[in-house]
């Protein structure tokens, strides 16, 4: 559309093609509840105010009836491979609750397929009726490949590609912190090469303060999403950050970190709220993005505060200028709510069309096919046996190093502990909740099997299996003894990925993830149940977490501290070395 023909609408020489009567407009930029309507032009808002004389006999109009109009919601940090769903399955799922805009950082598929499933990402979001901006992924792998084998790897140059795609919005979390600090040429470059084009890098910083945390920022990182506490979030704030405030499943600290800020009088205008990782199960059953400004209202934050937090604030500061607020000359991304505190999303406009009403989608999505290469992408160098999951020892008593993990947190901790070795190798103890946890490299690199021990899941008996394990999505299982170990990754192969619950040689229960092992094409409700089902096989057997699978995928990223595991062995995060299980 011309900027004449806007003009001409704004001034009525022309119709609206679409006009909101009876509305409520929220300014969220000062925080102002505006009476009378929005009229929009093809997919661009024209005027907000009096808007009676642009309706002609073919200008759609929506009866606002009261209710207030706020910028469809800005999800400002998440993986989308989080929730399984391909970016169709997400858009179908999010949209009904008020999202518009969503900010992906794909380094889960991009560590399995590299630049090739960043491209299928990007192909597929092309004709979604929301808006998916991508971040190029800038730890793919995590870690050196010292540590752990991935599917992949992108490097600075292909990264500063990939940076000049339009709907690549800037550089994703920068996970590894070692080696910003320690002046690593090739994340430099990565950092720079976005800087140097105007776009953001993301930050991943947990636990970092004083002179770390200042060379940190001051190697261009924009933001944080990894604050625990409203101290923390202060401290990035006075240094210049955004800091996003999660909300996702696994880790939920947006009511630790904005509460007090909100209740100290802090201004909120460089905090977000973003989800991170999302399971499909709470995104089926609780919503996105509108389930997050529930919580926050619930807990004491004023509406129209909560509201900037998922709408004005992403906008500035990944630089959107023309959505996150309702003005002229904006794009028509509008959410209709009939209460700022329930915020109960009634209907959703994406560029001034009507995408979905009433909590149901309303405009037809095509199913995207992906690519056969994207379907096989769990391969074994050689056959697994009983023996891989097994840690060779004298028989007698040993002091081992035992990882202990904890709901709602990806960082573990590291404890000796005394396991019996019989047989000629040390037998992980159930009673004591002390397991096997094992790591298999799936890409033909080698076949290595990182094996050790872990504490803080409870299985009494069986295994439990995952090609989701961060961020190289080998495949990861804790196990009662080598047996189930190897019929849990066997199980979970067989379906080219996935999560599976076994005992003995019974699949329990399971949940296929064919595409790069991490997403499924199947709508959210029935992956929802799917992954239900697996929770509740894994706590039939004795596991005590709620979120035993999305645990135990954090258990292999070894760039959060303290002792992770992956094929190549036992890390210390700390030290970032690969330290021995067996002490003595």
């Amino acid at each position: 559309m011309s900027q004449r023909t806007l003009i001409d609408a704004s001034m009525g020489r022309i119709k609206a093609d679409l006009v909101i009567t009876d509305v409520q407009p929220v300014d969220v930029i000062s925080r102002e509840i505006l009476e009378g309507g929005i009229a929009v032009k093809e997919s661009t808002i024209c005027r907000i105010g009096d808007v009676s004389d642009l309706i002609g006999n073919k200008t759609k109009v929506i009866k606002g009836k009261g209710r207030y109009a706020t910028p469809a919601f800005i999800e400002s940090h998440i993986h989308v491979e989080s929730t399984m769903l391909t970016l169709t399955e997400f858009a179908r799922a999010v949209i009904p609750h008020g999202t518009g805009t969503a900010i992906i950082d794909p380094h889960e598929i991009a560590n399995v397929t590299g630049i090739r499933g960043l491209e299928i990402f990007m192909e597929e979001a092309r004709n979604l009726p929301l808006r998916i901006l991508m971040e190029v992924p800038s730890c793919v792998p995590a870690a050196s490949p010292e540590f752990e084998t991935s599917g992949s790897r992108l490097d600075a140059f292909t990264i500063d590609r990939l940076l000049q795609d339009p709907s690549v919005i800037g550089l994703g979390e920068v996970m590894n912190v070692p080696a910003v600090l320690n002046n690593d040429e090739d994340i430099h470059l990565k950092i720079q090469f976005a800087r140097s084009q105007g776009k953001v890098v993301e930050g991943h910083a947990p636990g970092l303060k004083g002179k770390k945390l200042n060379a940190y920022i001051a190697a261009g990182i924009m933001s944080d999403h990894e604050c625990e506490t409203a101290e923390e979030a202060i401290d990035r704030l006075r240094m210049g950050m955004t800091v996003m405030a999660r909300e996702g499943s696994i880790v939920r600290n947006m009511i630790d970190i904005l509460l007090p800020l909100y209740q100290a009088g802090r201004d909120l205008r460089r905090c977000t709220i973003c989800s991170d990782d999302l399971s499909p199960v709470e995104l089926a059953d609780l919503g996105h993005l509108d389930r997050s400004l529930r919580r926050a209202i619930n807990a004491g934050i004023d509406p129209l505060v909560a509201i900037q937090l998922v709408t004005s604030n992403p906008a500035q500061f990944f630089n959107l200028s023309r959505v996150g607020n309702l003005a002229p000359g904006n794009v028509a991304d509008i959410v209709l709510i009939d209460d700022l505190k329930t915020i109960n999303v009634d209907v959703v406009l994406h560029r001034g069309q009507v995408v979905a009403k009433d909590g149901r989608l309303t405009t037809k999505l095509q199913r995207f096919d992906y690519p056969l290469d994207l379907r096989t992408t769990i391969r074994f160098g050689g056959i697994p046996t009983v023996l891989n999951y097994q840690i060779p020892a004298k028989d007698g008593p040993h002091k081992v190093r035992v990882i202990t993990a904890k709901e709602g947190s990806l960082t573990t901790g590291s404890e000796t502990h005394t396991l019996d070795a019989r047989d000629g190798y040390i037998h992980p103890n159930p009673e004591e909740d002390i397991l096997t946890i094992a790591v298999t490299e799936r890409y033909m690199k080698g076949g290595n099997i990182g094996v050790g021990f872990i504490q803080g899941f409870g299985l009494k008996e069986g295994a439990i299996a995952s090609s989701i394990a961060h961020d190289s999505h080998n495949i990861i299982t804790v196990a009662t003894s080598p047996e189930d170990a190897i019929m849990a990754v066997s199980t979970v192969s067989q379906s080219n990925g996935g999560l599976a619950a076994v005992v003995g040689r019974k699949v329990v229960s399971s949940l296929p993830l064919p595409i790069a092992g991490v997403i499924t094409d199947e709508p959210v409700k029935k992956v929802a149940r799917q992954l239900q089902a697996v929770r509740t096989a894994a706590h039939e057997l004795g596991c005590t977490l709620e979120h035993p699978f999305l645990t135990m995928s954090f258990m292999a990223l070894p760039v959060i501290p303290s002792l992770k595991i992956t094929d190549k062995g036992l890390i210390d995060v700390d030290e970032m070395k690969i330290v021995p299980i067996v002490l003595s």
